[in-house]
C-alpha cells in the first residue's frame, strides 16, 4: 500500500491504521468500516480496509473499498496506485471466478502502467497474467519476468513470487523435481518471514495444494504445520482465507485426528460463505469426514451441498453409495466424473476409490483399467503415498482374481509406506486386506495378527463403518471359525465377453447377461451345487462331491448348445472343475485350492470342461480327453488335466 496521507488527525482512522500496519485485520476492520463512505476517508484508508476485510473474509466490502481506493487514485492522477487496487480487484474477481469482470480491471491495470517506468504494479500485473494464461508454456514464461523484475527491483515479494510460480506450473507440466525445488525455495523465503503476510500465505496455500494434487501428502502435511505455526504467529489462527484451511481439515483427517478435521471443515464451510466454489471443497471434506465416521446421513447432505453449490462430489458421493449398499449407482457416478476429467491429478483422487467401487460392483474389468491408470500416474508424479494407494488396488484385484499370494505382497509394501506416512485409517486398511491374504495363502497367525492391529486402529480412530464391516466378517470367519473339507469346485466364464459386448450392444449384452445367469442357476439347483461367488459374466460353485460338479458341467453345456441351434446364439463358456481340500468360512471357501480350480477353468477354450487330474482319478463313468500339462501361476509343478467329452 501507498504511504498513508492522512487529512485528518481522525482518531478511529489513526488507530485502524495502526493497527493494519501490526496486521491485527479485525481491529483495522471494525475501526476503518466507518470511514469508508465519510468525507475524511482518503484512497490510503480504502486500500487498507480492502486489506483488512480481506483477512477476516467479508469479500463485499473488500470489493467495495478498493474499488473507491481506485476511483479516488484515478481521480487524484495518481496512475500507479490507481493501477495497484485495480489488480486487487482484478484477483478479488478471479477468486469469485468472476472471469469477464477480472479481465476489465487487468486491462484498467494495463492501461495506466503502460507509460509508468518499471515498478512493483508492473510485477503484479504480470503475475495476474500468468494466472490467466492460456497455456502452461506462457505461464512459466511470465513468471520467469515476474521473478526478474522483482529482482531487478530488489523486492522480495515479486522474486519469491515469480519463484513459486515457476515452479507450481512446472509441476502441472509434469517436470515435477525441478517445480517442486523452486517451490520449496520459495517456500523457504516465506517461512523466514522475509515476505509480506498476503505474498507468504499465498506461497503457502500454493505449495500445499499443489503437493495435496500429487497425493503428497508427507509433503503437504509438513508444509501444513509450518503453515498453522505461521497462522498462529501471525495471531491470526485462523489462516490464510480461502481453501488452504480445507486442505488442512484433509491433513487432520488423513492424520487420524476427525474432530479436529470435522470442526476445521465446517469452520471452512463458514469462512468461505462468499466464495462458493470453494465453500463446496469444504462441504466435500466434511462429508468424507463424517462418511469415515460412520455418519452416513450427514455425509450425504454435505456432498449434496458441495454439488448444489457446481462442486463435484466425487469420490465421497461415490463411496457413500458402496457405504449404502449401491455400488452400481457409485461406479457408475465415479465413471461419469472420469469420462469428464483429463487432469492427471485430478484423476488420481478418483482412481483408488474407483478400484474399491467397481470391486464392490463385481466389474473386474473396470477395476482392472483402473487399478492400471493408477500404477501410470505413480510413475509419473513419483508420490510414496499415491504408490501406496496404487500398491493397495493393485492388491485388491489380484485378491479378486484370486490370487492371494500376489496380492499379500502388494499389501504389506501398501501397509509398510502408509504406516511411514503417518496415515492411520488407510494403514489401518491395508492392514485388514493384508490379513485376509495371508491366511487365504497358510499364514494364519500373521493374518489374525494383521487383523487385529487393524480393529484396534478402527477402534481408535472411532471408525464406525469399518468396525462394522469387521464384526460382519470377524477375524474367525477368516481363521478359527472356518472348518476344513473336502470341495468338488466348478468355475464358469463366458469366452470373448469383452469383444461380443462391443457387438452386441450393453443392452442386448445386459439381456444375455440376465438369461444366462437365470439358465446356469437352473442346472446348478439341479445338481444341488451351492453358489460361492458371481463376479461378472461367471460362476463359482462348489459341490459335495466331483460327480454332481461334472455332471452339472454337462448339462450347461448341453443346455447352451441346443439354445445355440434352436434360437441361433448363446455365449461360449469354458468350465474348470477340480477337487481338493479347502476351508469354509462365512465368507466362503479359501485356501490354495480355490486359485487352482479357477486357474484351470481359465486354461479352457470355449465349450470346454476342463478337468483337474485330482478329480479325474476320483471318478468313473466319464469320458476324458486330450490331457495336456498347463502351468498355473503361484504353483511350482505344472498340473495335468483333461477335456471331458460332454457330448451326446
Amino acid at each position: 500500500m501507498a504511504r498513508v496521507r492522512l487529512l485528518t488527525q481522525d482518531p478511529d482512522a489513526v488507530a485502524g491504521l495502526e493497527a493494519y500496519k501490526r496486521h491485527d485485520w479485525k481491529e483495522a476492520y471494525q475501526l476503518l468500516s466507518p470511514l469508508l463512505e465519510s468525507q475524511e476517508e482518503t484512497p490510503e484508508i480504502a486500500e487498507a480496509l480492502g486489506s483488512a476485510s480481506w483477512w477476516v473474509g467479508d469479500i463485499d466490502t473488500t470489493i467495495s473499498a478498493r474499488q473507491r481506493a481506485y476511483a479516488e487514485y484515478s481521480a487524484a492522477g495518481r496512475s500507479v496506485d490507481a493501477a495497484r487496487a485495480a489488480i486487487q480487484v482484478a484477483e478479488d474477481h478471479m477468486l469469485l471466478l468472476q472471469s469477464s469482470t477480472s479481465n476489465g480491471w487487468v486491462a484498467k491495470a494495463r492501461s495506466l502502467l503502460e507509460d509508468e517506468p518499471l515498478v512493483p504494479e508492473h510485477g503484479h500485473l504480470m503475475r495476474l497474467e500468468a494466472i490467466l494464461a492460456g497455456s502452461l508454456q506462457e505461464a512459466i514464461d511470465l513468471s520467469a519476468r515476474v521473478r526478474e523484475i522483482g529482482v531487478d527491483l530488489g523486492d522480495m515479494d515479486l522474486e519469491m513470487l515469480g519463484l513459486h510460480d515457476s515452479g507450481r506450473f512446472l509441476v502441472a507440466s509434469g517436470e515435477v523435481d525441478r517445480g517442486m525445488a523452486m517451490m520449496e525455495e520459495a517456500m523457504v523465503g516465506a517461512i523466514a518471514g522475509e515476505l509480506t503476510p498476503k505474498v507468504t500465505g499465498r506461497i503457502f496455500c500454493n505449495m500445499i495444494e499443489t503437493c495435496s494434487s500429487m497425493a503428497d501428502y508427507g509433503r503437504a502435511i509438513e508444509w501444513s504445520d509450518q503453515t498453522m505455526r505461521w497462522c498462529e504467529g501471525l495471531g491470526n489462527a485462523a489462516g490464510y482465507p480461502g481453501v488452504c484451511r480445507v486442505r488442512r481439515s484433509e491433513f487432520m483427517r488423513l492424520r487420524g485426528a476427525w474432530h479436529d478435521a470435522e470442526a476445521e471443515a465446517a469452520r471452512a464451510v463458514d469462512d468461505l460463505a462468499h466464495y462458493l466454489p470453494y465453500m463446496g471443497e469444504a462441504f466435500n471434506e466434511l462429508g468424507m469426514v463424517r462418511l469415515n465416521t460412520g455418519d452416513l446421513d450427514g455425509a450425504e447432505e454435505a456432498f449434496r451441498k458441495a454439488h448444489s453449490l457446481g462442486t463435484s462430489p466425487m469420490p465421497g458421493l461415490a463411496l457413500l453409495k458402496l457405504a449404502q449398499g449401491d455400488a452400481a449407482e457409485g461406479l457408475s457416478m465415479l465413471q461419469t466424473r472420469l469420462e469428464s476429467l483429463e487432469g492427471l491429478t485430478a484423476r488420481s483422487r478418483l482412481l483408488p476409490a474407483a478400484v474399491d467401487v467397481a470391486l464392490a460392483a463385481s466389474d473386474l474389468v473396470a477395476a482392472r483399467e483402473f487399478s492400471s491408470e493408477l500404477a501410470s500416474l505413480v510413475e509419473r508424479f513419483d508420490s510414496d503415498v499415491l504408490r501406496a494407494f496404487s500398491l493397495q488396488s493393485a492388491g485388491k484385484v489380484a485378491a479378486a482374481d484370486e490370487e492371494a499370494g500376489d496380492a499379500a505382497s502388494l499389501f504389506q509394501k501398501a501397509v509398510e509406506i502408509l504406516v511411514a506416512n503417518g496415515l492411520p485409517y488407510e494403514a489401518a486398511r491395508a492392514r485388514h486386506d493384508l490379513g485376509k491374504a495371508l491366511i487365504e495363502v497358510g499364514s494364519e497367525g500373521s493374518g489374525r495378527l494383521e487383523i487385529e492391529a487393524a480393529r484396534t486402529e478402527f477402534e481408535r480412530l472411532g471408525a464406525s463403518l469399518e468396525l462394522d464391516r469387521l464384526s460382519e466378517a470377524p477375524v474367525d470367519a477368516f481363521a478359527g471359525g472356518r472348518r476344513e473339507k473336502l470341495a468338488a469346485m466348478m468355475f464358469t466364464d463366458i469366452v470373448g465377453s469383452t469383444d461380443l459386448v462391443g457387438v452386441i450392444g450393453d443392452e442386448s449384452w445386459a439381456d444375455l447377461i440376465a438369461w444366462h445367469d437365470r439358465t446356469i442357476r437352473v442346472v446348478i439347483d439341479e445338481y444341488s451345487g451351492t453358489e460361492i461367488d458371481h463376479a461378472g459374466d461367471g460362476f463359482f460353485v462348489s459341490f459335495d462331491t466331483p460327480e454332481d460338479a461334472l455332471g452339472c458341467a454337462t448339462q450347461i453345456q448341453r443346455v447352451l448348445r441346443r439354445h445355440r441351434k434352436e434360437a441361433g446364439f448363446s455365449p461360449h463358456v469354458r468350465i474348470g472343475i477340480h477337487l481338493g481340500p479347502v476351508l469354509q468360512s462365512q465368507e466362503g471357501l479359501l485356501g490354495r485350492q480355490v486359485h487352482v480350480a479357477a486357474r484351470v477353468a481359465s486354461a479352457g477354450e470355449g465349450d470346454e470342461i476342463l478337468v483337474s487330474l485330482e478329480t479325474m482319478e476320483r471318478v468313473s463313468g466319464f469320458d476324458f480327453e486330450r490331457h495336456r500339462e498347463i502351468t498355473v501361476k503361484g504353483i511350482s509343478e505344472p498340473l495335468m488335466v483333461g477335456s471331458l467329452a460332454w457330448g451326446d
